[in-house]
């Protein structure tokens, strides 16, 4: 269920509460208002004069740099360090394309509001019904990422990741 619409002007990631409800927000540069893609699945929001990290809910992206989480996910997939660093470069140009064909887009909040690195969680929507978190794991750029309470589309994320797996696209093609 959405609750609640508003302009980028009347609305404050801040003031909201941490059950699922949803603000639109209309990016405008003659506003100062912008995004920035930090990876694949963390962005960087600055609306109302205030800059957000948002992590997408429910999926989980290759790193873009080395750290240790790059070297296990090099380990894990059997894949040098350099193709995990690869994947999540496409990845990361995946959501800031996609961002920047949209002007306008609208979060929804699950259960958790906040995450351990006080990142806001939310679902990043387009107008209609185009779920930026579901379209970057069916296109085969990102793996599911289920961490309760916030699970409300794991299952769509699932079948998607398979089904692209299965079909051999974005990273997993050749």
């Amino acid at each position: 269920m959405f609750v609640g619409c508003g302009s980028i002007k009347d609305n404050s990631i801040t003031e909201i509460h941490p059950s699922i409800h949803t603000n639109f927000y209309d990016l405008d540069d003659s506003d100062g208002n912008y995004f920035y893609a930090l990876d694949g699945d963390t962005i960087k929001v600055k609306f109302d004069g205030k800059l957000t990290t948002i992590r997408l809910i429910g999926i989980d992206t290759f790193e873009t740099h080395k750290n240790n989480k790059a070297y296990r996910q090099a380990y894990e997939n059997n894949i040098t360090l350099d193709e995990v660093i690869r994947r999540g470069k496409k990845a990361k140009e995946y959501i800031k394309d996609a961002i920047s064909a949209h002007k306008d887009f609208y979060f929804e909040y699950d259960e958790g509001l906040k995450d351990r690195y006080k990142r806001t969680l939310a679902y990043l929507w387009f107008s209609g019904d185009d779920m930026l978190n579901l379209d970057i794991v069916c296109n085969g750029y990102a793996i599911p990422l289920k961490i309760r309470p916030n699970v409300k589309y794991a299952d769509e994320i699932k079948e998607c990741y398979e089904s692209a797996r299965s079909r051999g696209v974005g990273v997993w093609g050749n």
